[in-house]
């Protein structure tokens, strides 16, 4: 059995089921899903269940809700033994919209830029890059569609990451990681520090 985790945007999932079959899923909405995830794993009655892989959404997006998410899954698989594999989070609205030839998905990076994916008929073409915000509507159109999870412009359709799509994809897909520590997905380095003020 797959357990799926997903909190990079507002709208946080669940879902367990096998590959390609959803047998059941949770959802929870707010800018924080610590206290709704650790409710619904309890919901799922984990130590009866026979978890063989566990798969967690890595953003980009929420930094602090994607960790709590990825903490929980290194935990979970751990305690089963089982499979534990990342991916970015805007695979699920790739499969969301697979018949889009130019679908772009997009998310806040702060600090004026934000964070772009490009996908075409549910495959990836670009990975996760960052870009100035001030660019968004210049590279909107040439996209046959373009997503987000936030309010980021008119131009961008609203989705949401969801945990259930991850069950969709091949478990041979290059889409999963297999890196037993997987990290947010963060494209840039430290906050330099101001003149005069420790590092």
């Amino acid at each position: 059995m797959i357990l799926a985790l997903e909190t990079s945007s507002s709208s946080g999932s669940l879902a367990i089921g096998e590959p390609g079959r959803v047998v059941e899923t949770w959802k929870f909405e707010g800018a924080r899903h610590s206290a709704a995830l650790f409710s619904s794993l309890q919901e799922l009655a984990l130590p009866s269940l026979r978890i063989q892989t566990v798969i967690v959404g890595v953003g980009p997006g929420s930094f602090s809700s994607i960790r709590v998410s990825v903490a929980a899954a290194q935990a979970i698989a751990f305690s089963k033994g089982a499979r534990l594999r990342s991916i970015c989070s805007a695979w699920s609205l790739a499969l969301q919209f697979p018949d889009m030839a130019r679908l772009g998905v997009f998310s806040d990076a702060r600090r004026g830029e934000l964070y772009g994916t490009l996908f075409s008929f549910g495959r990836l073409e670009r990975s996760t890059f960052v870009f100035p915000k001030g660019e968004l509507a210049i590279r909107v159109q040439s996209l046959d569609l373009a997503v987000a999870s936030e309010e980021l412009g008119p131009d961008l359709h609203r989705a949401f990451p969801r945990a259930e799509d991850f069950l969709r994809i091949e478990e041979e897909s290059a889409a999963f990681s297999e890196e037993p520590f997987p990290e947010p997905i963060y494209l840039r380095g430290p906050v330099p520090s101001l003149a005069g003020t420790p590092a």
